[in-house]
This record gives structure tokens, sequence and C-alpha cells, in this order.
């Protein structure tokens, strides 16, 4: 693996990191909201473990 191909691979992998990131909190002001999961999951496309997720999360720190 060439350094240019392990900087591609690093940058992909912040940038998908960053995304989820922002689902999660995106997912986390909704949560505040009082938006349910399911109102989330279906408005949103996310996927139902990744609110879940979250949401329990929030549960933990609250």
């Amino acid at each position: 693996m060439t350094l240019f191909m392990r900087d591609l691979e690093n940058r992909e992998m912040g940038i998908e990191e960053g995304i989820d990131q922002e689902q999660r909190h995106q997912i986390e002001k909704l949560l505040l909201k009082g938006k349910s999961v399911d109102e989330i999951v279906e408005f949103c496309d996310y996927p139902i473990e990744l609110v879940k997720s979250v949401q329990e999360s929030l549960l933990v720190t609250q």
C-alpha cells in the first residue's frame, strides 16, 4: 500500500465517522424535541438500530 492509498483510506474513514456523528447529533436533537423512534426512522430514513442506540445513550446520560 502506498502512502497515497493509505491517506485516501484514512480520509474516507474520517468522512464516514463525521457522517455518523452528524446523524447521531440530528437523532439526539429530534429525540429531545419529543419525536418517537418510529417518527425519526420514517422521516429521516435512519436505521432503527441507530436511532435506538442514540436513545439508549441519552437515557444513560440523563
